[in-house]
């Protein structure tokens, strides 16, 4: 089921237990957050990520498969989606082997508080939200990289490298004033106005 503003961020629940997945939902439904609810751990699975922030609120004990298996399994497809774990009492150490393995925190039913719950999520979308605009900009960044000719991304490795044009000129055998064409170019290209720029691009440029 799905409601309210998904820009805003997504909290997935995770509980075969409908009356804690419906309290959720209502719960968080209330702060304007979307909501996606799943029955089992294979619900969640099946289900496909976009490319809105989200958050996963997932059970540690369920019938098909435990919230450790989901993890294990989200993490193999390089989900980046934070998990926070919900668990009984009893079930703490298993929630810290949980956070050891990768998970954003967890909470412990049914004595977490409405202010717990809304600051972690707040959180893990936030969380979600900057890894998605670091996915992006590294998405754009290859395309731009993608554009170069043969000799503006080899120019582009070395200047990266911190070579001056007149050193690139002799190792290449080309004039500097070739060198800052073909610079020029690159730079304009990747849509980068400063050298330091393109240095912290060094290690998506490749060997020179």
């Amino acid at each position: 089921m799905t409601a309210r503003n998904a820009e805003q961020g997504t909290v997935l629940i995770v509980d075969d237990d409908s009356a804690v997945r419906d309290g959720l939902r209502m719960l968080i439904d209330a702060t304007g957050f979307a909501t996606e609810t799943f029955a089992c751990g294979q619900a969640l699975l099946d289900w496909t990520p976009t490319d809105e922030p989200a958050c996963i609120l997932l059970d540690l004990h369920m019938p098909d498969m435990d919230g450790l298996e989901v993890q294990r399994i989200l993490q193999a497809r390089n989900w980046e989606i934070p998990i926070i774990f919900l668990t009984a009492n009893g079930d703490v150490p298993a929630a810290v082997e949980a956070i050891r393995n990768g998970a954003m925190n967890f909470l412990e039913k049914p004595g977490f508080t409405r202010l717990e719950l809304l600051g972690l999520i707040r959180q893990a979308i936030s969380r979600h939200r900057e890894a998605l605009r670091r996915r992006k900009q590294s998405q754009q960044i290859s395309e731009r990289i993608a554009k170069l000719t043969r000799r503006e991304l080899e120019i582009a490795r070395l200047v990266a490298e911190g070579l001056a044009n007149k050193v690139i000129a002799v190792e290449l055998g080309i004039s500097e004033r070739t060198v800052e064409v073909h610079r020029s170019r690159a730079m304009k290209k990747l849509e980068l106005r400063q050298l330091a720029d393109l240095v912290r691009l060094e290690h998506m440029l490749g060997p020179s």
